[in-house]
C-alpha cells in the first residue's frame, strides 16, 4: 500500500495518507490544503499544487528552492 507522509494542518504531528482512496483535494485558507476520503477529510499543510503533487507521486514537491546568495565576493 502507497503511503505519503504529510504534515497535519496547524496540528502537531504528521499523518500518512493512501492517495489511492482520496476522492477528491480542495485548497484551504492559508497555507492549507483539504484532502477528502469519501465523507472524511483531513487538512494538511502544503498549497493545493504541491499536495497534488505529492499525491500523484512527485518525491519533490515539498522541497525549498535553493537560496541564493545576492553577496559578492572578491
Amino acid at each position: 500500500m502507497p503511503l505519503v507522509v504529510m504534515k497535519r494542518g496547524g496540528q502537531p504531528g504528521y499523518i500518512a495518507i493512501n492517495p489511492e482512496l482520496v476522492t477528491y483535494v480542495r485548497s484551504a485558507s492559508g497555507p492549507f490544503t483539504d484532502i477528502h476520503f469519501g465523507e472524511h477529510h483531513v487538512s494538511v499543510e502544503g498549497t493545493f499544487d504541491q499536495i497534488v503533487a505529492k499525491l500523484c507521486g512527485d518525491l519533490n514537491a515539498g522541497a525549498q528552492p535553493a537560496v541564493r546568495s545576492w553577496i559578492k565576493t572578491g
